[in-house]
């Protein structure tokens, strides 16, 4: 079956790029030196494993991480936290550069926003000093990643939960700036998307009505699709770890503040068309739901999707049944 693109813009589907004289190039030389290239990159991500397991399990064991820690455990554990990272993120590939450094937020800000590409995006951002994420309850379950999250005091969220417990806890972390916890990182579309697109930006980190500040990820796409938003990630980790060349652009884009009588969601609204406009971005009113009908994850039914999905989309758009888009009918600015 050939790949088919449908003619309104897909935020999950892959992008798939263009197959011109670098992109073999690119490929050729990947491919010949895999054998080698892997094996050390394999090795060197194993040691960032085992160094950020055994040293951050230590460090936490016996603590309560939902309160203060003392500054020096503290100091020691994101040292530890950006050692690991650092050596993942080497091993993986990735060559990071950060633009417009001058705004990059201290750790005393309300808030760090960020668009959500791949599973990778919270080792990246550790890697860089930003330790506490924003997870789904399903993270305490993941070896490694459950480890990071609870070392850096970030916050578990049950997305089933109607008592708005999850959102009152994510309040109050915001609206205490004093410095007692790490600079909280949330990924505000809930899911990853495919670097073209934007769906909507959940009202969680902007309900405090406290200044966000914002930055944006992105992954070269010259050469492969490098979002897991619609492939298996060991498949992408085992991408990225053969591929010669990982270029990783972090550009901070400053603060931003609620308007007086603006409600959460605008404010949402208006953070969101920020990167619309910087980046080119294609605006879908889309739900992590639709990611999981896209993927199908957890049995998740048509019934199931937005109103968004079911009127610009059918049953039939799914990964399974090859709809992509094409890098070259995009229109990214920036890149």
């Amino acid at each position: 079956m050939q790949y088919k693109q449908h003619k309104d813009h897909h935020p999950f589907a892959a992008v798939i790029p263009t197959k011109n004289l670098a992109y073999y190039i690119y490929w050729t030389i990947s491919i010949v030196f895999a054998p080698l290239t892997f094996l050390t990159r394999f090795t060197i991500v194993i040691i960032g494993i085992i160094l950020n397991s055994v040293s951050l399990s230590l460090l936490i064991k016996g603590q309560k991480m939902d309160l203060p820690l003392k500054p020096m455990r503290r100091r020691i554990i994101r040292f530890f936290q950006i050692l690991s990272s650092k050596i993942i993120i080497f091993g993986f590939g990735f060559t990071i550069t950060e633009r417009n450094k001058h705004l990059k937020p201290k750790q005393t800000e309300n808030v760090l926003i960020s668009n959500h590409v791949a599973s990778s995006d919270p080792v990246v951002y550790a890697s860089l000093g930003f330790t506490s994420f924003v997870s789904k309850e399903q993270v305490r379950q993941i070896p490694i990643y459950s480890t990071m999250a609870i070392a850096g005091q970030g916050l578990f969220v049950d997305r089933s939960a109607r008592d708005g417990s999850s959102l009152r806890k994510m309040i109050d972390r915001i609206s205490d700036n004093s410095g007692s916890f790490p600079l909280l990182t949330v990924f505000p579309e809930g899911t990853t998307v495919n670097q073209a697109s934007l769906i909507q930006f959940k009202r969680g980190a902007f309900s405090a009505m406290k200044p966000v500040s914002m930055a944006c990820i992105r992954y070269c796409q010259r050469f492969f699709n490098t979002s897991d938003a619609s492939q298996n990630k060991v498949i992408l980790q085992l991408k990225t770890m053969i591929a010669i060349w990982n270029p990783v652009v972090i550009d901070y884009m400053g603060n931003l503040a609620p308007l007086q009588g603006e409600t959460d969601v605008e404010f949402a609204n208006r953070a969101r068309n920020q990167y619309i406009e910087r980046y080119g971005f294609v605006a879908c009113d889309c739900t992590w739901k639709d990611n999981y009908y896209f993927n199908s994850l957890a049995n998740t039914q048509y019934e199931e999707t937005s109103d968004y999905y079911k009127a610009h989309f059918g049953p039939e758009v799914t990964r399974q049944n090859k709809f992509v888009i094409f890098k070259k009918n995009l229109k990214l600015k920036n890149e």
